[in-house]
């Protein structure tokens, strides 16, 4: 089970705060506790509204924006500023389609350059390089190519997660005919 912070029961936490000072505080403990609580239940996608989008467990996840307890819960154009902040200036999430904003938000518990580490580590130690691997055998088999940590992975995540490995060099991708253009293949180098 989850363990909020404390200041996830303090009211005035829920509100936007005025002061430019205070509300950059604000702003990174809520950046802070989303990253907390998304590992925790390895969330990797959400929706505006705090929702797991995809997630690596099966669990019953809490709300995330709201405390039921203290029946306080952020406002809809609150939760856009402190997504906004984990994206532009904290760097740790990305919007899945930023033409779409209602589409979904990446969050990088880790960053996108940590999981490409650990990626192109467990391939190289399972003696995979140089094989062709599909998005399938990368995320769902049981005898995993890439591990437990990337078991369940968005489709969204693990292409962030190659694009870097491609542009580092140690990964090709094949993609599909179908004008979509989505990684089919991963070639690790």
């Amino acid at each position: 089970m989850f363990a909020f912070p404390k200041i996830h029961s303090f009211p005035p936490f829920y509100t936007q705060q005025q002061n430019s000072t205070v509300r950059e505080n604000q702003l990174n403990e809520w950046g802070q506790l989303i990253l907390a609580y998304c590992q925790h239940h390895r969330i990797l996608t959400i929706l505006p509204s705090g929702t797991a989008m995809a997630t690596q467990e099966e669990a019953e996840i809490p709300p995330l924006f709201e405390n039921k307890l203290i029946e306080r819960s952020a406002a809809p154009e609150f939760r856009r500023s402190i997504l906004n902040h984990l994206i532009h200036k904290l760097d740790r999430a990305q919007y899945v389609d930023p033409k779409q904003q209602d589409a979904g938000i990446l969050i990088f518990w880790r960053t996108a350059d940590e999981w490409a580490r650990m990626l192109y580590e467990q391939i190289e130690k399972t003696g995979q390089t140089n094989s062709v691997l599909t998005v399938y055998e990368l995320t769902q088999l049981d005898e995993l190519a890439a591990g437990a940590e990337f078991r369940n992975m968005d489709y969204n995540m693990l292409a962030r997660i190659v694009e870097v490995l491609v542009r580092q060099g140690k990964a090709q991708v094949l993609r599909s005919d179908d004008g979509l253009g989505r990684i089919e293949g991963v070639k690790m180098l």
